[in-house]
């Protein structure tokens, strides 16, 4: 996946820096078009710059959830720049307030403070909104279409920012965690089935132990006892590998909590996005109904309208980036809003049906990437033609900065939600993989590792059982290895759930001489590998107990030579036997991927930089391997 790290900062900077400069810009053309004389505005435009710096300060900051250095200071600088100059500039100074609110949510801490010091800025600001407005319903705008939804609208961007910059830091989270789910239920399976029988077997063969001799009927019964379990946690070792090797589609357990980061849910998420584009939309039509003299159906018939707007534009934007709408349904919703921007002009005038400038935004969003900026730069500039031959020209470059400003978060809006969207599908396909990784590591783990020591301690005792009433020495001897491998069982359950454990080919291939040699098998010994990576001596070992498991299970053999060296940087593994019917196979037959056995080991090996072959002969076996020892030849193979 591409990072977008350094994508997120710029949009999210330049949506905020865009938002707040063009509500600055309202208040600069207030100052440059009120009746006071030339001299006289230059103090209130150093206030609204200072006023603009302080802001930008407090609010365009970087992805790391942190706030500015000495921010109490500049918070409450920002607070007597936002209030103070309202004695003398009220006509002109009320819209800054907006952007008080915005720096207080992001600098406050914790949110409930925040969202409390926000409710107080907007009640300081409400009688001095009444005072200047002539009507109720014009304070009531102010306050909310500009002063809440300007704060919110900056909180909304910059905690939006955060929230991606969190997804990507904590991507490999949700793996981790799904794959420690993973292995907690593989540890209850394999405790409550594979290690009960291992502990029975243990302490029925101690028992046996104290009774060959003297007590042999007794402890030939403990001995079938613990055969007849050991054979069960091999077959049940064999069955649960391959349960999991065919779960490997099976969808992962879903995580309970919908936390992304921080105290930011989905949910959270989704309100912030549309909280702020109602904010944006609803007040300014609403505004304009207030002004007129409709009927009561009439103004119901308007809200209706209003709503059915909102609602069509909050799903296509904050939908158009996420999991992407596809290209008929984005035109759809496109055309809709057209519909529903133009259809009701004629019944309510464009002057009160006021929605055509959240066009801009919403094309910015839906349009494709050739089509979509001249279109929004023909609706931004829609008021041009009109401004040209009027006398209003401060008026029509506010009325553009207003609409740009508002397409611009919008679209900051929609591009965020899809960086949320698209990194939490990312963080879900991550899990995913890991699980699917971890259970195909179980699997073959299981079977490669466990099964062996399980197939040694039923061989084992079978023999110390075939021993018992002429050889009770031997038997034992053979019955004391069955215990510690039993004890080798349950380290290697242990190594298996927790998916560390590091092997070594020479304990391997001593522990395989006297496995194979108490069964009567004639065992040739050539193993000098010293110092070898803990990987690929885990590797060789793990191939090692594969074929030597293969021998006891499949073979007749009578002989088998061990041979494992290292030769020219390449480490050398060959395991021979001549218990194998059938013609000879000359040509090496290479394990295939998938599965567990041998094609599991050759993926091993493979990974490693090596080779893994299977060769029947003239009535005999040949597994070998070569893979090289330095880990730069593995890179440098990996890369071929």
């Amino acid at each position: 996946m591409q990072r977008v790290a350094a994508v997120v900062p710029r949009v999210a900077q330049a949506v905020i820096a865009i938002v707040t400069i063009g509500f600055f810009f309202g208040g600069f053309v207030g100052i440059m078009t009120s009746d006071q004389p030339p001299s006289r505005r230059v103090v209130p435009l150093v206030l609204l710059a200072a006023l603009l710096v302080l802001h930008l300060r407090n609010c365009v900051r970087r992805l790391d959830g942190g706030r500015p250095a000495g921010w109490p200071w500049t918070l409450a600088a920002q607070a007597v720049l936002t209030f103070v100059p309202m004695i003398w500039y009220s006509s002109t100074w009320y819209g800054n307030v907006g952007f008080l609110c915005g720096a207080v949510l992001l600098l406050v801490r914790p949110g409930r403070l925040a969202w409390a010091g926000f409710a107080a800025v907007l009640a300081a600001d409400l009688p001095l909104s009444l005072a200047e407005r002539p009507t109720v319903a014009e304070a009531l705008y102010f306050l909310i279409g500009q002063a809440a939804f300007v704060g919110v609208a900056v909180y909304g961007m910059a905690r939006l920012a955060d929230l991606v910059a969190a997804l990507e830091e904590t991507l490999p989270a949700l793996p981790a965690a799904r794959v420690t789910q993973e292995r907690l239920a593989f540890t209850r399976r394999l405790q409550e089935n594979i290690g009960v029988a291992l502990a029975g077997t243990i302490e029925r063969g101690e028992h046996a132990l104290t009774l060959i001799g003297d007590r042999p009927d007794e402890a030939r019964a403990l001995l079938d006892d613990g055969v007849r379990g050991a054979r069960t946690a091999l077959a049940t070792t064999r069955r649960v590998a391959h349960e999991y090797l065919a779960r490997l589609d099976d969808p992962a357990e879903p995580a309970r909590a919908r936390t992304v980061a921080g105290d930011l849910t989905t949910r959270r998420v989704a309100v912030l996005g549309a909280a702020t584009l109602g904010l944006m939309i609803v007040p300014y039509p609403l505004r304009f109904l207030a002004r007129g003299d409709h009927a009561a159906r009439s103004s119901a018939l308007f809200v209706l309208l209003l709503a059915a707007y909102i609602v069509l534009y909050v799903y296509g934007c904050l939908r158009a980036y996420g999991r992407p709408l596809g290209a008929v349904r984005r035109y759809g919703v496109l055309g809709g809003l057209v519909v529903l921007t133009f259809a009701p002009m004629p019944f309510y005038g464009p002057t009160t049906w006021a929605v055509l400038p959240f066009l801009p935004g919403a094309a910015a969003v839906l349009l494709g990437r050739r089509s979509r900026w001249p279109v929004v730069a023909v609706l931004v500039c829609q008021d041009v033609p009109f401004g040209i031959w009027g006398t209003a020209h401060w008026g029509t470059v506010y009325f553009m900065v207003w609409t740009a400003e508002r397409a611009a978060l919008v679209y900051g809006i929609a591009r965020m939600a899809g960086f949320t969207a698209t990194l939490q599908d990312a963080r879900e396909e991550m899990a995913a993989a890991a699980v699917v990784r971890e259970r195909l590591r179980f699997s073959r783990d299981l079977h490669d590792l466990l099964g062996y020591s399980l197939s040694t301690v039923v061989v084992k005792n079978e023999v110390a059982a075939r021993l018992l009433a002429d050889r009770p020495d031997e038997a034992r001897a053979q019955l004391a290895e069955a215990i510690g491998m039993s004890r080798q069982a349950l380290d290697d359950l242990t190594g298996v759930t927790s998916g560390f454990r590091d092997m070594s080919v020479a304990a391997e291939a001593g522990a395989a001489r006297t496995t194979l040699a108490a069964v009567g098998i004639e065992v040739t010994h050539a193993v000098d590998v010293p110092d070898l990576p803990a990987d690929l001596d885990t590797v060789l070992a793990t191939v090692l107990r594969e074929g030597v498991t293969n021998i006891l299970r499949h073979s007749r053999a009578t002989r088998c030579s061990i041979e494992a060296a290292v030769i020219d940087g390449v480490a050398r593994l060959r395991l021979t036997n001549d218990g194998v019917d059938g013609p000879p196979v000359p040509a090496p037959e290479r394990a295939a991927p998938g599965g567990i056995g041998l094609p599991s080991l050759g993926e091993r090996v493979a990974a490693r930089g090596g080779v893994l072959t299977a060769e029947r002969t003239g009535g005999g076996f040949v597994l070998s391997v070569e893979a090289p020892v330095r880990a730069e030849l593995t890179a440098e193979v990996a890369a071929r």
